[in-house]
């Protein structure tokens, strides 16, 4: 068994990820995925994915009708995070 060991002169880059606060936003509302799609016609793929986690990069039309169909503002939709 081999170890990688970084060097200081390569760190490991860090990602910006985006986690999502939908999920208690839709539960304030008592929405499910398929409910909040018609509403927003935002897909349920992009839901689902925004859920789960871990998304590294967000499509502006999505984000804008979700903020605008929760009335808040990105930072309260979002969660921006290096890792």
């Amino acid at each position: 068994m081999t170890t990688a060991v970084m060097s200081k002169e390569h760190p490991k880059e860090k990602e910006l990820y985006f986690y999502t606060n939908l999920e208690v936003l839709m539960a304030e509302k008592g929405l499910s995925i398929a409910e909040l799609s018609e509403r927003t016609s935002v897909a349920q793929s992009t839901i689902r994915s925004l859920i789960r986690g871990k998304l590294k990069r967000l499509d502006s039309i999505s984000t804008g009708k979700l903020a605008q169909f929760f009335n808040c503002k990105l930072d309260d939709l979002y969660v921006m995070k290096w890792e």
